[in-house]
Formats: structure tokens, sequence, C-alpha cells
């Protein structure tokens, strides 16, 4: 009697612990934000008139607040970042709303507020144009393939000059800090 009650016991624990398990929905899609691909961190070089002067700098495109399909945040420097009136390599920070085109992997803005130095509001502007993600595009210092983002834009702190970006997305090794 006891091997039965043994056995019964055994059993009813096999199928307590099968019946256990995660039963929910096992689709593990990503849920990614409605610019995907598109947003992300990126490590680009930035060149003024044709000359580089900055490299490895961050440059930032994320989704609004209001989850926009047709609408980015691009970020150039870090939050505090201002651009530098007397410093002409000073002069690259970008920061404000622009529109995107998800299924074109592109975005542009003009006349756009630049919010540069983590300020409310400006009296600077920056126009930028052929904004293009390209997946796969590039290859990191570290022989990663990653996406190529790049970019040309006007600014009116730095008027007559074009900037020019191009780089990739960031990878988090070291070798391509």
């Amino acid at each position: 009697m006891k091997r039965i009650k043994y056995a019964y016991l055994l059993l009813l624990s096999c199928l307590w612990i099968l019946t256990a398990c995660n039963s929910e929905d096992l689709s593990y899609d990503i849920e990614y934000t409605p610019i995907h691909p598109l947003g992300g961190q990126y490590t680009v070089s930035i060149s003024r008139n044709g000359t580089v002067i900055a490299e490895g700098v961050n440059c930032f495109l994320a989704n609004t607040t209001d989850y926009d399909t047709d609408k980015c945040w691009i970020r150039i420097g870090s939050y505090n970042s201002s651009n530098t009136v007397s410093n002409e390599l000073k002069r690259y920070f970008i920061n404000g709303k622009i529109s995107c085109n998800v299924p074109e992997l592109s975005f542009s803005g003009t006349d756009v507020m630049n919010l540069a130095g983590n300020v409310t509001s400006s009296e600077e502007t920056f126009t930028l144009t052929d904004g293009k993600l390209e997946l796969n595009g590039a290859t990191a210092p570290s022989g990663t393939v990653s996406d190529k983002i790049s970019f040309t834009y006007t600014t009116t702190v730095d008027s007559g000059v074009t900037y020019s970006v191009v780089c990739y997305r960031y990878t988090g090794w070291n070798e391509d800090l």
C-alpha cells in the first residue's frame, strides 16, 4: 500500500511540475520603438567643409515621447554639450526633433530648433539633409559588421559651413570606442 501511495505522490509531483511551466505566449518577439531600426547610438566622425574635426563622437537617434512614427530626436554630443562660438572646432553640437521615414531608413529636418546644451528653447537652428541608414553597411574597427549612418547639416551658429557625419552603430566593443 505504501508503494502505491509513493507512486501516486510521485505522479502528482510530476504533473504539478509540468503544469507549473510558463504557458504564456512563447513568441519571443522583441517590442521595438516605432522608429526601429533607425533609433540607437552611433559612433561618428564629423567633417567641417570636408576636413575631419572630430572622431568617435556619440550621435543618438531616439523616439519621441509620443512614440511618433515619423519623428525622432537627434543629438550629437552629450546633453550638456553646447556650441562655442569662439572655437570653430566646437560648433558642431546639435539636439532637436527631426522628421524620419522608417521604411526608407531616412531622416531630415529644416530649421530645427537646436537645443544643444540642454536648453529648453534657442534661437539657434540647424537643417539636416541626406540622412540615411544602411543596414550592415559599415565595418567597425573591431571588424564587427554594423549599420552605417550618414547625413549632412548646417547650423546658424556656423553659417556658411556644411558638416558631414558618417560612421557606424555603436557596438559596445572596447576596440570600437
